[in-house]
């Protein structure tokens, strides 16, 4: 069973191959299987070999010098290095397993597991990798081209695919290597989730308890598309007619797929396989509790109550969009990230667009791993926490106590009624967090799109893995201390300004700052009696209608009686057959009369039961008069209330986007959220005007509408419910008070979670520095040992950046955490413990720091309380 298929080039003349390229990546994958377990030694053996001092530079051929066959035996293959291609002589020794292993003790990878014809030195496959995930722009062909036009060679596509079967069990090795340190280091698959983020997950003791012990953003990006490969047909299948105005194509079932079967597989432990993501299917979310008829007619649903956008977001299920998915296989991905940018969980997103299943899967995920007290941001976080409770995992992630959020930037395209319960200004204990790491996330990881859309779907999860480990390792760890720094300086700012916002409030005539806690409520309430009228006339008005219809079932009743006594007796000349035939009609007719009426009379006495009527209304009475009023009036009303919350709304809005300091972005999402709401404004106008002519009443252009800038100006407000411009949490003044006010309580508990990261990351640097050494010096092979030196090089790249960063943090006027490391929480302790046989003594020296500053903390949150 030979697997070198570029041996053909090499050859003049051979017979034909007549093995399908399914057949040769198969037994390709099963001969790189059968050896994986020496190839990896070899590998390891050969890093182990060069000069353990150079540390990343090791990635070299250990020579390069050309050679040809000789009496010794061996074979000779092509090598495509960094600046030049040339013939090898590979000799074999009594340790190589086999020919590859041979080859990788060269410091070289072949393109073949058992006679290959190619082979691309380590070193240049480290280059192109490294090259490729800090511009994933750059791919396979374009870097082989590169070569060639160093060797001075024309490109053949060959050349490609050998490079990319080379970098594939390069990155291969990689894993392995990785999973042979993580099993000697005691790291199992879950361990990344629980410790992927430093300052999110690693505890200590005598940690002051947050809200929300992690907080964690989630999206979905339809950028990673993937083309699925299918056969062409010739004659397509007939297909029966259509009663749809679609065209007949359109019906036509999709062609069969050409995909290879590939059975590699990427480690990571990041992706959510399929299987687990269908499990939350829409047939698996709980059915909603049944209303009687007559509350309906009354309150509200509960998910409106709860959500004020729950009609707003739908799935996208649009005809044209699901065909536009025909053509690919996965439509994109779903990320979580934790707030620092770390990398959690994702899923492919499958011939589909966002569903609901997968936030549901990465939230399983998440709560399995992280435990109670996480709060997930999400860009229809209002909605998703509807459709989370009524999940097979609602129970689940309420006892958990999951939080669902919105970003911030996302969050101002809600409705003004969502922002006041979702937007992260008024949550207390989010402080200054966005919740929208994904979206940076996507702007950078959207140059892979490219790469990936014509890729397998081995390459292409291959690709999308890689990335995410090199973010996670280079990026985000040395952007972890500059994300808390920053944030850190930005919360200072704002507490600096803490003594003129009290000189604000005494000016503006504010007793205590729980005034705009009270004013915050107001607004709501405000908002939501706007969304629907008050039960007590809706009560009403619905007693004036079903009295009235009670007097129309009751004269139908009374026409039919006449009928019936007609019927009954006989006049001269009348057929007997035609009067048992009316009478047995008006004898239907009279029943049907009664069982409507009986109908009404008991709606009737309900509706006097709940609104304590003891003696029935009659026409012309005060409160029959009163009601015929309110209906009058209904339409009126219901289309100023409607119109009067979208321009209050777009009022606040335009507030936030005509502030100082709201980054051009934001100001464009608003603008665009707007722009979509103008639609709605404009109907309502609409339905305003028609109402106000009937009560010859005032009319409103569109032109006056958009002119609103300040509630003063809209002269309407006057004649509604309750006039606004009368509250004091609307006017321009309270206003900004107000949001002054949430953003100093926001920058506090900013503060306080910043305290405990800068401490969790820097005892985590110093422990996880520790048990790497003790883990390496206690490994009995040395070969192991030397890559476990390896990963540690890598973990504890930054280290030394870090402490830089928060040493000047610390010099800072108003800085009140501290520098020294903390004592890991039981359960880190116990995991290191094992792990390493150690004891978690310190010195006196640090005891006493340590006790000093646990004294300097008490006192300071003593003032701040």
């Amino acid at each position: 069973m030979l697997g070198g298929e570029f041996q053909d080039l090499m050859q003049e003349e051979k017979d034909h191959d007549y093995r399908t390229r399914r057949d040769r990546q198969e037994r390709q994958n099963e001969g790189w299987e059968a050896q994986m377990e020496s190839l990896v030694q070899a590998y390891m053996l050969w890093d182990y070999e060069l000069d353990p001092e150079l540390g990343l530079e090791a990635a070299r051929p250990s020579h390069v010098a050309d050679a040809t066959v000789d009496s010794d035996g061996g074979f000779r293959l092509m090598v495509l290095d960094t600046y030049r291609t040339y013939y090898f002589h590979v000799k074999e020794s009594p340790r190589d397993a086999s020919r590859a292993c041979a080859v990788i003790r060269h410091g070289l990878i072949p393109s073949a597991p058992f006679a290959p014809a190619y082979a691309v030195s380590i070193r240049t496959l480290e280059t192109y990798r490294l090259a490729h995930l800090r511009c994933p722009h750059l791919s396979i062909e374009p870097f082989v081209k590169s070569l060639c036009d160093m060797y001075g060679a024309p490109f053949r596509g060959g050349l490609r695919k050998a490079f990319s079967k080379c970098l594939d069990i390069y990155l291969r090795l990689r894993d392995e290597v990785q999973k042979l340190v993580d099993a000697a280091l005691g790291r199992d698959h879950s361990w990344r989730l629980q410790n992927a983020c430093p300052a999110c997950t690693y505890t200590l003791e005598g940690e002051a308890k947050l809200k929300f012990k992690m907080l964690v953003a989630m999206d979905g990006n339809e950028s990673l598309k993937r083309v699925i490969r299918r056969e062409m047909v010739d004659d397509p299948p007939p297909i029966g007619e259509s009663d749809d105005e679609s065209s007949p194509m359109d019906k036509l079932p999709p062609a069969p797929s050409t995909e290879l079967e590939d059975s590699r597989s990427v480690s990571g432990g990041r992706y959510l396989d399929r299987k687990t993501v269908d499990t939350f299917t829409a047939h698996r979310l709980l059915p909603k509790p049944k209303k009687s008829r007559q509350k309906a007619q009354v309150d509200s649903p509960p998910d409106e109550e709860e959500n004020p956008c729950a009609s707003r977001w739908h799935n996208m299920v649009h005809e044209n969009d699901s065909r536009m998915w025909g053509i690919f296989d996965e439509t994109g991905v779903f990320l979580s990230l934790c707030r620092h940018g770390y990398s959690l969980v994702l899923a492919d997103m499958v011939r589909s667009g966002e569903l609901s299943k997968y936030p549901l899967a990465v939230v399983d995920a998440l709560l399995d791993a992280f435990g109670a007290d996480i709060g997930g941001g999400y860009d229809i976080g209002c909605q998703f926490a509807t459709t989370l409770k009524n999940s097979s995992i609602g129970e689940k992630a309420k006892h958990l106590n999951y939080t669902a959020l919105v970003g911030v930037f996302h969050g101002h395209a809600h409705n003004r009624l969502c922002q006041l319960s979702n937007l992260a200004t008024y949550v207390p204990g989010l402080g200054l967090e966005d919740l929208e790491g994904c979206e940076r996330f996507f702007s950078k990881s959207n140059h892979l799109a490219p790469a990936l859309r014509h890729a397998s779907p081995f390459h292409r999860k291959q690709k999308i893995v890689e990335y995410l480990q090199h973010k996670d390792i280079a990026d985000t760890s040395q952007n972890l201390s500059k994300f808390i720094v920053d944030n850190y300086k930005q919360a200072l700012e704002l507490l600096a300004q803490e003594s003129d916002f009290k000189a604000a409030m005494a000016d503006h005539g504010v007793a205590d700052i729980g005034t705009f806690e009270r004013w915050l409520a107001e607004e709501r309430l405000y908002l939501k009696n706007l969304a629907k009228e008050p039960p007590q006339d809706t009560l009403k008005m619905e007693y004036y209608r079903k009295l009235i219809k009670l007097q129309e079932e009751e004269d139908k009743l009374q026409l039919i009686l006449d009928s019936w006594n007609a019927y009954s007796s006989t006049g001269p000349g009348q057929n007997p057959s035609q009067k048992n035939q009316g009478q047995n009609s008006a004898a239907v007719q009279l029943q049907h009369a009664t069982n409507r009426r009986d109908r009404t009379l008991a709606v009737v006495h309900s509706l006097e039961t709940n609104l304590g009527i003891t003696v029935q209304w009659t026409e012309g009475s005060e409160e029959w008069e009163a009601a015929k009023q309110l209906v009058e009036h209904r339409t009126y009303r219901r289309a100023l209330d409607e119109l009067e919350r979208l321009v209050v709304s777009r009022l606040f809005e335009l507030t936030k986007m005509n502030m100082s300091q709201t980054g051009y972005k934001l100001r464009k999402h608003i603008s665009k959220a707007l722009q979509a709401r103008s639609q709605a404004i404009k109907t309502a106008l609409k339905s305003y005007n028609t109402a106000a002519a009937k009560l010859k009443r005032p009319r409103l252009t569109w032109e006056r509408i958009v002119e609103y800038a300040f509630l003063s100006d809209f002269d309407l407000l006057r004649d509604t419910r309750e006039d606004i411009t009368l509250r004091e949490w609307a006017n321009p003044t309270s206003r900004a008070l107000m949001d002054r006010y949430f953003k100093i309580e926001r920058a506090r508990e900013e503060i306080t979670r910043l305290n405990i990261e800068i401490r969790r990351i820097i005892t985590h640097l110093k422990d996880e520095d520790e048990f790497l050494k003790n883990a390496e010096e206690k490994e009995q092979d040395r070969v192991l040992a030397h890559h476990i030196k390896r990963y540690r090089s890598l973990r504890m790249r930054f280290s030394s950046l870090h402490r830089a960063r928060f040493k000047k943090l610390s010099q800072l006027p108003g800085f009140t955490g501290t520098t020294l490391p903390g004592i890991p929480s039981r359960n880190e302790v116990e995991d290191i413990s094992e792990k390493d046989g150690g004891d978690d003594s310190r010195s006196d020296v640090e005891t006493f720091e340590e006790e000093a500053f646990n004294e300097k903390l008490a006192t300071t949150l003593a003032i701040v309380d």
